[in-house]
């Protein structure tokens, strides 16, 4: 039940994180259209690197400590941007948030189990496979 708590809860701080990328892209480059544009190229930049390195099933997915100090971090990052633009409640957020994130990361990790490794066949058991079937 807690590993359900703190998954549901380390995805709503990923979310509210990519709020405040589309807010700090946006504001930084002075809202409007173009502020709009920018803040939703910098949420898919950010949401495909996270895709990549970060998500659980990521290819590259990082080790576990070095992950979870970056995605703490960028949370914390974001929101110390959006405190600077003057968004002090959701720049507060995102600060704790990160912090959050970061003992979510480390748990969640420790609970997961690691599928064993499968056998690997040699050569000459696939070649002796194959000519089976083939008669």
């Amino acid at each position: 039940m807690t590993l359900v708590v703190l998954g549901v809860l380390a995805f709503a701080i990923e979310f509210a994180f990519m709020v405040g990328v589309f807010m700090l892209a946006a504001g930084l480059t002075g809202g409007g259209v173009v502020g709009s544009l920018v803040g939703v190229l910098a949420v898919v930049l950010v949401a495909s690197l996270w895709g990549v390195f970060v998500a659980p099933r990521a290819r590259r997915r990082l080790p576990k400590l070095p992950r979870a100090l970056a995605a703490g971090g960028a949370v914390g990052v974001v929101g110390a941007g959006l405190l600077g633009l003057g968004h002090q409640r959701f720049g507060l957020v995102l600060l704790g948030a990160g912090l959050v994130l970061v003992a979510a990361q480390l748990a969640l990790d420790e609970a997961v189990p690691t599928a064993p490794p499968r056998p690997r066949r040699d050569a000459a058991d696939s070649r002796r496979s194959r000519s089976r079937r083939r008669r």
